[in-house]
């Protein structure tokens, strides 16, 4: 017989039972007298099974079924035992089966001389307590680690609390050097399926789910730390702890179902481990819980992401945590660069774009490539935005070309806002603050940027776009952009990236996608803009492709706004390309 995986031999079993100084009896499933206890024969009252015969039970165990224990072991065919106990007929227990370790000693070496003893728990549930004396003998009778961890539980299927999860844990760490880790398992997409269904209904099926595994897993110490979080500590090393991560990610998605239907559930799946990572429970369950959260690599497969931690990965998220924290007290630290933009038809200067750039006080300055991801991490991404557009309106309103026209300024704009139904209206409301001219703005979404909900994000733009103000697609070429999304953005520009246009003049394949680029936007009625210029070869090929808006070093290198009016002021030009 097996018990969650850990061999039970019978005549151990028998030897256990037989200790306890109680009449007891099993039937096995078909309803068959297996065996008495030595006091069930002295006192001759072997009861009858109740009729018709309860089916197996669930892992919680038999209700409304007076006087019978199921036994939870459980075999390769599903076989289970009903155990009858005359004197407590309203009571039912799961017994802790591994108790009953792989090897082949008896229960007196594990336990020492005093008898094992059925324990209540509560009004329905009594458990097997045995005193624990015999560790060294056990370990010298060749007992595993998982067989260890399976004895040391005094709850064999209620779950642990986190206070005694932890507490076990450590017992197992400090006292028996027991190598292992916590596996934490986070469901995703509980919030709609709670809608969807009601939480009356969801909450216990994750109890149910809960006891499943804990029963399931009677190698391992099991605790829900929170609604939609599960905890497993196994002893192993990390390639063990990753397979039952796996395997635990896949079992827990195939038990969420209701009505017999799979609910649309993965797990997000974090590991740590003792003792490399820490010797201490707590510590354990958090550095596993940010890993999940924060992760350490992404390679394996799995239902859904799986993270071991690292302590170079946690060492980051603290940074990005300080970094984040920083730009949340201090956005005004925030510096904006212009870099111009031309025309080679007319050599005019035509606009700007807007380069924001962070004076961190001790890290110096700060690209945007590193702060705006965090932004959009932790929320503040909208805050960054409406402060980098209020700043560029209010710079930019006066400026004007060199022959004296208003000078259109290119801001980015993160999908995040794009897809902020409030984003139109703050738009609109900078504008009027600053007396902007809405055809002077250009709004620039990276190509990178996922948009799913395109068709929603331009139908709340319409307003805007029919005022006037412009959409550009930015770095086209490095993303994610089917021709789909070029056309419905009602984007009036499209913008090359310099990875390409730097290389133009020696990558044959690079001049391929950027005359595509050109002859894709050129077909639907789109401005093209080269960003990197840096030589007149390149500018020579970009002419020739038919494109005439260039940024670049070629030309100008960004600028402060006080810089910019000074350079403007003087009224620069290149020579316009014949």
């Amino acid at each position: 017989m097996t018990a969650g995986g850990v061999n039970v031999p019978l005549d151990i079993l028998i030897k256990l039972l037989s200790s306890i100084e109680e009449p007891l009896w099993i039937h096995d499933c078909f309803g068959q007298l297996a065996w008495t206890s030595p006091r069930a024969r002295q006192e001759d009252k072997v009861p009858e099974l109740p009729s018709p015969l309860p089916k197996q039970p669930e892992p919680c165990g038999i209700s409304g079924q007076p006087g019978f224990w199921l036994m939870g072991i459980t075999g390769e065919l599903g076989e289970w035992l009903l155990v009858q106990k005359a004197n407590l007929p309203w009571r039912m227990a799961i017994f802790d089966a591994e108790c009953l370790v792989a090897n082949t000693c008896g229960w007196q070496e594990l336990f020492g001389t005093e008898r094992p003893r059925l324990e209540p728990v509560s009004e329905r549930r009594v458990r097997l307590k045995a005193p624990f004396s015999g560790l060294a003998e056990a370990r010298a009778a060749g007992v595993d680690d998982k067989v260890l961890i399976a004895l040391r539980r005094m709850q064999p299927i209620n779950l642990l609390s986190r206070d005694r999860f932890n507490a076990q844990i450590d017992e197992l760490l400090l006292e028996e050097s027991i190598d292992g880790g916590i596996i934490y398992l986070s469901l995703t997409h509980l919030e709609i399926i709670n809608s969807a269904h009601g939480a009356e209904r969801i909450d216990p099926l994750l109890e149910r789910v809960a006891e499943a595994m804990s029963l399931q897993y009677r190698d391992a110490l099991v605790c829900r730390p929170l609604g939609n979080a599960f905890a497993l500590f196994f002893a192993g090393d990390e390639a063990s702890l990753i397979m039952r991560a796996n395997e635990l990610c896949e079992r827990l998605v195939m038990l969420m179902r209701l009505d017999g239907k799979p609910l649309p559930v993965t797990a997000r799946v974090g590991i740590s481990l003792a003792p490399q990572h820490a010797r201490r429970a707590h510590r354990l369950m958090h550095l596993a819980e940010l890993a999940m959260l924060h992760g350490g690599y992404d390679d394996i497969d799995v239902c859904g992401p799986l993270h071991v931690f690292s302590p170079g990965a946690h060492m980051q998220h603290l940074n990005d945590y300080r970094l984040t924290s920083d730009l949340r007290e201090h956005l005004e630290e925030l510096d904006l660069a212009f870099q111009p933009q031309f025309d080679l038809a007319s050599g005019e200067a035509v606009g700007v774009e807007v380069l924001v750039r962070w004076d961190h006080p001790e890290l110096g300055t700060i690209g945007p490539g590193r702060f705006i991801p965090l932004a959009e991490q932790y929320g503040l991404i909208g805050t960054v935005g409406a402060r980098v557009m209020d700043t560029a309106l209010s710079a930019t309103r006066d400026l004007v070309t060199p022959n004296g026209k208003p000078l259109s300024v290119a801001i980015n704009v993160s999908a995040q806002e794009f897809r902020d139904p409030g984003f139109p209206e703050r738009v609109s409301e900078a504008l009027a603050r600053h007396g902007f001219l809405p055809e002077r703005l250009e709004l620039e979404i990276t190509e990178s940027s996922r948009v799913p909900d395109l068709d929603r994000v331009v139908e709340r733009l319409t307003g805007l776009i029919e005022r006037g103000v412009r959409l550009a697609i930015d770095d086209f070429g490095t993303g994610f952009a089917s021709l789909l999304y070029v056309r419905d953005l009602r984007a009036c520009r499209l913008k090359v990236d310099q990875r390409f246009v730097g290389s133009l003049d020696h990558d044959a394949r690079d001049r391929a996608i950027v005359s595509h680029a050109i002859s894709l936007a050129d077909s639907l009625g789109m401005e093209v803009l080269a960003e990197g210029v840096e030589t007149a070869e390149q500018e020579r090929l970009l002419v020739e492709m038919g494109c005439h808006l260039v940024q670049g070093f070629r030309y100008a290198r960004p600028k402060r706004l006080p810089e910019l009016v000074e350079w403007l002021n003087r009224k620069p030009s290149i020579h316009p390309y014949p």
